[in-house]
């Protein structure tokens, strides 16, 4: 496919008498062939980069190549939309009006091409096996459901053979039980077609997923990029953490060569917080809860605390509790059986899994390797 580089791409909004740098000189390549996740709180710029690869938005300032080819400069658009073979799919999915079927919103692109009617019907056909619409050809958007219109966007998308393919919040319209399939499906033909992607979502779920390398845009710059996994696992600092996944952060005492949070009592390594003060982070997918004590391998017992509230959403518990000795602090933990709410149980935890943050709420613990952050 195509590899995307960009250089001090800059893309800046007037909004008022303010001055909105919605892409702030971000430099970054995107190898052939890969899926690339971009993450970020809502108006940080993930979407105008995301415009800015596909020529819809002009760069302030920087450049932007496709392998070699200047794709755009500062200032100006040097290959129009139409002929950098860019697809796009959005949230809302854009389907075409109600006097078109499926077949037509699939045959659109093609038919703007000027592609013969016969390599029409063929590449139609072949794209609407591949993504099980079939069936559902002559039918109009109206007269489908929800995963079926997301499909239908995306054949529409695949059927030109982008060479690059640009996804924006592509599931948050979708019911939760049907997002693991569309991502599954998007995640087979990326990896089929070998074809280069990006993926913009609130949702870490749909960039885990999906993408082999990721990064999170803060104010229209990319604060860290690395591996899926590693931006879970070692978040760079708090907001972050928040973004990448469910987690509970609290503020420590650090005495010694422990973090104290009431009556819980986390060890340290010797030396490793030169501060009196600290941020625990602990995922609530990382923690276990014991109504008795017990030696469980991989973990560690911090204390006990007190069960307020058990609830059930998708196939987990998730349970909120509090330290005996402080009602106060709410630390959530997911478990796989309920615990009656004012059972005091005990509260283990992984010690290789806690991130610990400084009062200026960076990641001390893990150390980053191999992570890029601004």
């Amino acid at each position: 496919m195509v590899t995307v580089r960009m250089e001090e791409l800059t893309k800046y909004f007037k909004k008022g008498k303010n001055i909105v740098k919605a892409v702030d000189h971000i430099t970054y390549k995107i190898s052939d062939g890969i899926a690339f996740g971009i993450l970020g709180p809502s108006g940080h710029g993930k979407t105008t980069l995301l415009r800015l690869i596909a020529g819809l938005e002009v760069p302030t300032d920087g450049y932007i190549y496709f392998d070699d080819e200047p794709m755009s400069a500062p200032g100006k658009i040097v290959v129009e939309p139409e002929r950098r073979n860019v697809a796009m799919v959005f949230q809302n999915w854009a389907l075409y009006p109600p006097n078109m079927t499926v077949y037509d919103n699939i045959a659109f692109p093609l038919k703007m091409a000027k592609m013969s009617k016969h390599e029409i019907d063929k590449r139609v056909r072949e794209i609407a096996e591949e993504l099980e619409l079939t069936r559902v050809l002559n039918h109009y958007p109206k007269e489908i459901s929800g995963g079926q219109m997301q499909r239908t966007a995306l054949a529409r998308a695949l059927v030109k053979n982008p060479r690059i393919l640009l996804l924006d919040e592509p599931f948050s319209n979708l019911d939760a039980a049907l997002r693991d399939s569309a991502r599954a499906l998007v995640r087979r033909i990326q990896k089929e077609r070998k074809l280069t992607t990006m993926i913009v979502s609130h949702d870490p779920a749909d960039i885990f997923s999906i993408a082999d390398a990721a990064g999170v845009i803060i104010n229209g710059k990319f604060a860290q990029i690395g591996n899926p996994a590693d931006i879970y696992n070692t978040p760079a600092t708090t907001l972050i953490a928040t973004l990448s996944g469910d987690i509970n952060l609290l503020s420590a005492k650090v005495v010694e060569d422990t973090a104290l949070i009431a009556n819980l009592k986390i060890p340290l390594n010797k030396g490793l917080i030169s501060d009196n003060e600290a941020i625990i982070g602990l995922r609530p997918d990382e923690m276990k809860l014991l109504t008795e004590p017990q030696d469980i391998r991989g973990f560690i017992d911090i204390g006990r605390v007190r069960v307020k509230v058990s609830s059930y959403t998708l196939g987990v518990f998730r349970i909120v509790v509090s330290p005996i000795s402080d009602d106060n602090i709410n630390i959530i933990v997911v478990s796989d059986e309920p615990i009656e709410p004012g059972r005091e149980v005990h509260l283990l935890i992984k010690p290789d899994k806690i991130k610990i943050f400084n009062k200026e709420e960076k990641l001390i613990y893990p150390e980053l390797k191999n992570i890029v952050t601004a």
